[in-house]
């Protein structure tokens, strides 16, 4: 750790490398090898190397974590998404990964499922904001796409979200200039009280 300290990484490299030999498990030595490999900017080495690191501890959720952040840096989405199923697996009951990996979805244009986990991220969590958000924008998205039942499902759903935001910032007692900010958002989003 002197070595990266010093931002020499190849002698730190050389060490590692060394130890690994001996014990090519050893958890702490090829996490210090990916530290060394993301300080350098060595993003391909970067994600082969915790693809491997993965495939001996499976169950390390924070680097399941780091894997998803780097691919979504790279804007590859699917492998985030790929990523995040992995930690939903692990934790199912945790309303973060649901909620980010339905930001996956809407991203990638997946309204339906992105919905579907935008909800059950609050249900899990209903205080989550970042979750109702995404979900007045997936219904404002499926709903002036759909002409059907399931439009005016989501018209109901989009009315709810907006509700509850609203319900939010009431409750913090926020200033005037915030809460006129989210009203702007929601006529942006042609989505008004009037609307049903």
């Amino acid at each position: 750790m002197r070595f990266e300290a010093k931002e020499d990484y190849h002698s730190a490299l050389e060490i590692y490398e060394s130890i690994l030999e001996e014990d090519e498990t050893n958890a702490h030595v090829l996490k210090r090898k990916l530290v060394c490999l993301k300080a350098q900017n060595r993003i391909n080495d970067y994600v082969r190397e915790l693809n491997e690191y993965l495939k001996l501890f499976q169950a390390d959720h924070e680097a399941w974590l780091e894997l998803c952040d780097t691919y979504l840096n790279e804007m590859d989405f699917a492998k985030a998404a790929f990523c995040l199923e992995e930690l939903i697996l692990m934790y199912p009951h945790n309303h973060v990964y649901q909620q980010r990996y339905a930001d996956i979805k809407y991203t990638q244009g997946q309204f339906d499922l992105a919905k579907t986990y935008y909800l059950y991220s609050l249900k899990l969590n209903p205080n989550n904001v970042r979750s109702l958000y995404g979900l007045l924008l997936t219904t404002a998205n499926l709903k002036s796409s759909q002409k059907t039942k399931e439009g005016s499902d989501n018209t109901k759903l989009n009315l709810w979200a907006r509700e509850q935001i609203e319900k939010k910032y009431n409750d913090v007692d926020s200033d005037k200039n915030l809460i006129d900010s989210v009203n702007s958002l929601f006529q942006y989003l042609t989505i008004g009280k009037n609307e049903k």
